[in-house]
């Protein structure tokens, strides 16, 4: 049998390890000396009074980002690096995101549009975090002076005033009785539409004067009763056209309208020439049927008959009290 040989090490002595690293190029060392950061946020700048943006572009982040540098400055810290800065942004926005995602399940759950206190204690109990834990933030230890911030003012936006003006017209449009009362003041915004407040006004084109009105009225009255007259007289001329018609059947009854017709003819001419050439001219014949008077129903009228009441069969009613 061959004598046991003893397993050579392959790991290298220190000293050999020494002389190799020594031959090394310094290109391969690892180099632990520390290294300042290029670019150093100050946590003192982002402090300054300044007026922020209302919340445009860039304007919530500068305000998270200014929360972050006062709470690093109060503990301590007064530079950071722009990526540890990043870093902690968005680790509070994916908090915030996460927490008012819980408040927006419970706010949805119970179906309401708008979060109310017991939807933010859902979303706390969610991460463990109980309400006495909440009391020490309601009087932090941050300076007030350094907790206000000013924002940049609004410019006053002037609105064009609404007017209905072209679609009321003159005539409907409050304008008008707006300026007419001295004690309203300019700026308060015109009236509305007239007919919302006002009846509108009518010309009715009737005249209001009693004297006027009295003459048309008699004068309506003349004419109707006109009208009544040449009625009557077409009906007349009918039904004497019917009895002579009705007459002419019969010889005797026939031969008494003839009689009579010729009476009332020598009635009407009254012998004379003046009477017959006037009747002549006029062609008309006299009207003998009803007197036509609009004014009929306003005459004065005398008292009505009273009805007898009819004879009581009662033999007790004589002796009977009332």
């Amino acid at each position: 049998m061959s004598p046991l040989s003893l397993p050579q090490s392959r790991k290298r002595t220190s000293s050999e390890s020494d002389y190799c690293s020594a031959d090394e190029p310094l290109s391969k060392r690892i180099r632990l000396e520390p290294q300042s950061p290029k670019s150093v946020f100050s946590l003192n700048k982002s402090l300054k009074s300044e007026n922020f943006p209302i919340m445009f572009d860039d304007g919530p982040y500068k305000l998270l980002l200014r929360s972050v540098s006062i709470a690093l400055q109060h503990v301590g810290f007064n530079s950071a690096t722009p990526e540890a800065m990043e870093a902690l942004c968005q680790e509070v926005e994916t908090y915030a995101l996460h927490l008012l995602s819980k408040v927006t399940v419970s706010m949805l759950s119970s179906r309401r549009s708008q979060p109310i206190p017991y939807d933010f204690q859902y979303a706390l109990s969610e991460f463990d975090i109980p309400l006495l834990s909440i009391e020490p933030h309601l009087r932090p230890p941050v300076p007030t002076s350094k907790l206000l911030i000013q924002l940049e003012l609004l410019p006053a936006e002037e609105l064009p005033a609404l007017t209905n003006a072209a679609l009321f017209g003159d005539e409907l449009s409050g304008e008008v009785d707006k300026n007419n009362k001295s004690y309203i003041p300019k700026k308060f915004p015109s009236f509305p539409s007239k007919h919302t407040y006002k009846w509108t006004e009518k010309d009715s084109g009737r005249d209001l004067d009693p004297r006027k009105i009295r003459e048309e009225a008699a004068k309506a009255a003349r004419e109707g009763e006109e009208s009544l007259r040449s009625l009557t007289k077409v009906g007349k001329a009918a039904n004497e056209k019917n009895t002579k018609k009705i007459a002419s059947r019969d010889p005797r009854s026939k031969e008494r309208h003839e009689i009579w017709e010729n009476v009332m003819d020598n009635l009407l001419s009254g012998g004379s020439s003046v009477n017959s050439s006037m009747a002549n001219a006029n062609n008309e014949v006299e009207s003998t049927s009803m007197i036509v008077n609009a004014e009929r129903p306003h005459f004065r009228k005398g008292p009505s008959a009273r009805r007898n009441s009819p004879l009581s069969t009662d033999p007790f009613d004589s002796i009977r009290v009332s």
